[in-house]
């Protein structure tokens, strides 16, 4: 996930065409993507529209064809009710001054953040659904990763994605210095998914545990950028203890900064790795 300062701010984010001549959006670079300097680009890419209060409305996501909601349709699909749910999760972002403040010698010494987001999931009865929305905290790219986690979720657990509705939130604090920042980009999407599959299955989740990873709909968790910074994000709240990152992305310098902060550092490569770590129980079926 990147962030986004009010004044200044470093995008971070990867626009990336592939072979059908879809756009994707990664943190992470690779064959046919190049790094978005300015906010400016981001906005003038193809984005979802807004119509009432959801973001996402049912139908196909932007930039993955064929994906709808109901990816997960086929035999002993679940639809059973289950009790509404809210997941506090962590979000690691980090953030940098604008190329020409650093061209002028200025640096900010610690480039990681951590903001504490709030998923709700609720069983929707008349299959409408999936209802999925943001506040206003969570740009395009963002909303989008949301709608694919959700769907990822569902299908981890073979559950009807129709009978669902999920709000991701940044609460707000008197005082709270994120209450002017945006956030965007893909890099919490594997943690949202997480959190709606917990929901879903009545697990509930670590407090300990930070993650940064994307997901698709394999169910595979992919890579991200700026993990170097993201894990001095981690450490910022006492609570956090260990770190989830994608399947290959461990350094030198990742351990070395987790062993100087008591950070465990975890690599997984799947849904079900994560899922096993964040909540001690077995990714399976919903009832």
């Amino acid at each position: 996930m990147t962030l986004f300062m009010v004044e200044q701010g470093h995008a971070g984010l990867w626009r990336c065409i592939q072979a059908d001549g879809t756009v994707l959006f990664k943190d992470g670079g690779g064959p046919g993507c190049h790094e978005m300097g300015a906010s400016g680009e981001i906005q003038s890419t193809p984005v979802l529209k807004r119509d009432g209060p959801a973001d996402l409305q049912r139908g196909r996501l932007p930039g993955k064809p064929g994906l709808s909601p109901d990816v997960t349709t086929g035999a002993a699909l679940s639809s059973q009710p289950f009790s509404p749910a809210s997941r506090t999760i962590s979000a690691l972002s980090y953030h940098d001054l604008a190329p020409e403040w650093r061209a002028k010698g200025w640096n900010i010494p610690n480039k990681g953040d951590i903001q504490l987001l709030q998923v709700a999931v609720r069983y929707v009865p008349a299959g409408t659904g999936p209802l999925i929305t943001t506040d206003h905290h969570f740009m395009d790219e963002a909303r989008q990763a949301l709608g694919v986690a959700v769907l990822a979720a569902a299908k981890a657990v073979r559950y009807d994605a129709r009978f669902l509705q999920v709000q991701l939130t940044m609460p707000m604090v008197a005082g709270s210095f994120h209450g002017g920042k945006q956030v965007d980009g893909p890099s919490a999407s594997a943690a949202w998914a997480v959190a709606v599959t917990s929901a879903i299955l009545g697990d509930a989740l670590r407090q300990d545990v930070c993650f940064s990873g994307t997901i698709d709909m394999d169910l595979v968790v992919g890579s991200v950028g700026g993990l170097d910074h993201k894990i001095e994000g981690c450490r910022l709240l006492p609570q956090f203890h260990e770190l989830l990152i994608p399947s290959g992305q461990q350094t030198f310098t990742i351990t070395d900064k987790g062993m100087a902060r008591s950070i465990k550092v975890t690599e997984v490569s799947t849904l079900s790795d994560a899922y096993e770590i964040v909540t001690g129980q077995p990714l399976r079926p919903a009832p």
